[in-house]
C-alpha cells in the first residue's frame, strides 16, 4: 500500500510522467551541472566585492582629498560608462564563441583597479583605477550570468538567485572589509583586494574547460531546439520591457549604495565607519531577499513577484527620504533592500528568457544595467546633495524608483517559471493506473 500511495503521489506531482523511468528522465533533466552554480558565485563575490567596496572608500577619499559630492560620484561615473559600453559586447563575443576565460581575467582586474585605488593621490589616475575595476566587472558579468542559466538547469530561479547572492556578498563584505582595512592600514589598505582575487583565479582556471563544454552542449541543444521549434523566438520587445526596468532598479540601488554612508553622516550625525555598518546592512538584508526570492519566484511566479516588489520600491524610498529617525531609517532601509533584490533573480531570467537565442547579449545588457547604469546618474544625485541636502537627494531616488513601478507593470507575459510552468495535474485514478506494473513487468 505504501508502495501504491508513493507511486500515486509522485504522478500527481510529475503531471503526466507515466513510468518511473520517465520520471528519472526528469530529474537528471534539473541541473546536472548545479554544482558549478557555486563556482560562479565565487568569481561573482570577487568580482562585486570589488565593485561594493568603492561607495565605502568614497568618504575616505572626500575626508583625505577634500573631494565634493559632485567628484566622489565622478568616480563611481568613470568606471561604470565604459563598464556599461562594453558588457553587452563581450556578452555578444561570448554568444558567437565561447570564452569563460573572460571570468578569470575580470575577477584580476575587478581586483587589481580597487586595490590601486588607495594608492593615488591624483583624482584622474585614481578615475583611471575604477575605470580597470569596471571593465573587470563587464568582463565577468555576461559570462557568469550565462554559465549560471545554463548549469541552473529547470530550476532557473534558485539558480540565478545562487549566482546573485554572489553579488549581494560582494556588495556586504566590501563596505566592512573596506571600513576594516582602512582602519587598520589606512587607504593603502586597499592593496589587499587583490588576495581574493589572485585566490578566486587559482580556483575557476582549472575549470574553464569544463566551462566551456558545458556552453558548446548547451550551444548544440538550443540549435536541435530552434529546428524542432522547442524554443521561442527572440522577443526583443519584452527584452526591452524588462532592461528598461533594469534600469531604474539599478539607478535605485546604485545611487543608494553611494548615499547611505552620507546619508548617515549628514542627516543622523553618525561616523563614517556607522554609516559604513548601514551600508552593510543594506547589503546584507539582499542577501536574505536574494536567496528567498529566488524560492519565492518557483512557488509564485516570476511575474507576480517583481510586480510587487517594484511597486513597494518608491513609497518605501519616499519615507526613508522623510523620516528622520535612524531606527525607522534602519528598518526601512532593510526593506527597500528586500524589495530591491527579491526581484533581481525573476527580472534576469525573464530578461534572458526573451532572447533565448542571445543570452550572453541579454546577460551582457542586463547586467550593465545592474551594474554600470547607476553608477553614471550617480554625479547627478551627488549634485543635488552637494547643493539641496541629502534629504532632497535621497528624495529625487524615490522619484527615480517611481519609473520601476509604472514600466514594470508593461513587461509582457512570457513563460512564467514556477507556479505558472508546472505541469497540468492528472487525476488520481487516472494516475495510478498509468502506474500499475504491466504483464511484462
Amino acid at each position: 500500500m505504501e508502495e501504491e500511495a508513493l507511486k500515486i503521489s509522485s504522478a500527481l506531482l510529475y503531471g503526466k510522467w507515466y513510468n518511473i523511468s520517465i520520471m528519472k528522465q526528469a530529474e537528471e533533466r534539473i541541473s546536472p551541472s548545479r554544482k558549478y552554480s557555486y563556482y560562479m558565485l565565487l568569481g561573482h563575490a570577487t568580482t562585486d566585492i570589488a565593485q561594493g567596496s568603492l561607495p565605502a572608500i568614497l568618504p575616505f577619499l572626500v575626508l583625505q582629498h577634500h573631494y565634493s559630492l559632485a567628484a566622489a560620484g565622478g568616480l563611481l561615473l568613470a568606471g561604470n560608462v565604459l563598464s556599461a559600453i562594453t558588457q553587452p559586447l563581450f556578452g555578444r563575443i561570448g554568444d558567437k564563441s565561447e570564452k569563460p576565460w573572460f571570468m578569470v581575467v575580470g575577477v584580476l582586474l575587478a581586483g587589481i583597479g580597487i586595490a590601486l585605488v588607495g594608492f593615488l593621490d591624483s583624482y584622474v589616475l585614481t578615475a583611471v583605477a575604477c575605470v580597470v575595476m569596471g571593465v573587470g566587472v563587464s568582463l565577468f558579468h555576461p559570462e557568469g550570468s550565462k554559465l549560471a542559466n545554463i548549469v541552473a538547469g529547470e530550476s532557473k530561479g534558485v539558480g540565478m538567485s545562487i549566482f546573485s547572492v554572489g553579488g549581494n556578498v560582494g556588495f556586504t563584505g566590501g563596505p566592512l572589509l573596506a571600513t576594516l582595512l582602512i582602519g587598520i592600514f589606512g587607504l593603502r589598505g586597499t592593496a589587499f583586494y587583490v588576495v581574493p582575487a589572485i585566490v578566486t583565479t587559482i580556483l575557476l582556471v582549472p575549470k574553464l574547460n569544463e566551462f566551456k563544454q558545458i556552453e558548446l552542449e548547451h550551444k548544440t541543444t538550443v540549435k536541435e531546439q530552434t529546428k524542432a521549434k522547442d524554443v521561442e523566438p527572440d522577443n526583443v520587445r519584452g527584452f526591452v520591457s524588462v532592461a528598461v526596468v533594469v534600469f531604474f532598479r539599478s539607478v535605485v540601488m546604485s545611487t543608494l549604495n553611494m548615499m547611505i554612508p552620507f546619508f548617515w553622516v549628514g542627516v543622523f550625525l553618525t561616523s563614517e565607519t556607522v554609516g559604513n555598518i548601514h551600508l552593510s546592512i543594506f547589503a546584507a538584508a539582499g542577501i536574505v531577499a536574494t536567496l528567498a526570492g529566488g524560492r519565492i519566484a518557483e512557488v509564485v511566479g516570476f511575474r507576480l513577484l517583481y510586480r510587487v516588489c517594484c511597486t513597494a520600491l518608491a513609497p518605501l524610498v519616499f519615507l526613508f527620504a522623510f523620516g528622520h529617525s535612524p531606527i525607522l531609517g534602519t528598518i526601512l532601509l532593510i526593506l527597500i533592500s528586500m524589495m530591491l533584490s527579491g526581484a533581481q533573480s525573476a527580472l534576469m531570467v525573464t530578461g534572458q528568457g526573451f532572447l533565448p537565442n542571445n543570452m550572453g547579449t541579454a546577460s551582457g545588457v542586463l547586467f550593465g544595467l545592474t551594474v554600470s547604469m547607476g553608477g553614471i546618474v550617480a554625479p547627478a544625485i551627488g549634485t543635488v546633495g552637494d547643493n539641496y541636502g541629502m534629504v532632497a537627494a535621497m528624495a529625487v531616488i524615490a522619484a527615480i524608483g517611481i519609473g520601476a513601478l509604472i514600466t514594470v507593470w508593461m513587461i509582457p507575459k512570457h513563460k512564467d517559471w514556477g507556479r505558472k510552468d508546472r505541469a497540468p495535474e492528472v487525476p488520481a485514478d487516472e494516475a495510478a493506473g498509468a502506474l500499475e506494473p504491466t504483464e511484462e513487468e
